[in-house]
């Protein structure tokens, strides 16, 4: 896999790696109520048998046109009385 440190070793099997990036995208879900706890991370980790949810669509992401335009997606609704002027707060 092209994404995977090269100072791991080679053993590590595609459907590991795809658990373990499936339980970091939990981690960083934008509700706090949809991420797991540490304790639920670490138990998903160890056991091969546990089923890991699929993460939701991120609130944000940054994605490619085929013309190679990047185009920034997010589920926050942009309004604007005027359709002049757009102020959206988005926390860091």
């Amino acid at each position: 896999m092209d994404f995977m440190d090269p100072s791991l070793d080679n053993n590590s099997s595609p459907c590991k790696m795809k658990r373990c990036m499936q339980v970091a995208l939990l981690r960083v879900q934008e509700k706090w109520e949809d991420r797991p706890s540490m304790l639920e991370v670490s138990s998903m980790l160890k056991s091969e048998t546990e089923i890991v949810p699929t993460p939701k669509i991120p609130a944000f992401s940054i994605n490619k046109t085929s013309r190679g335009e990047t185009v920034y997606s997010s589920e926050v609704e942009v309004c604007s009385a005027n359709m002049l002027t757009i102020t959206q707060e988005i926390p860091r």
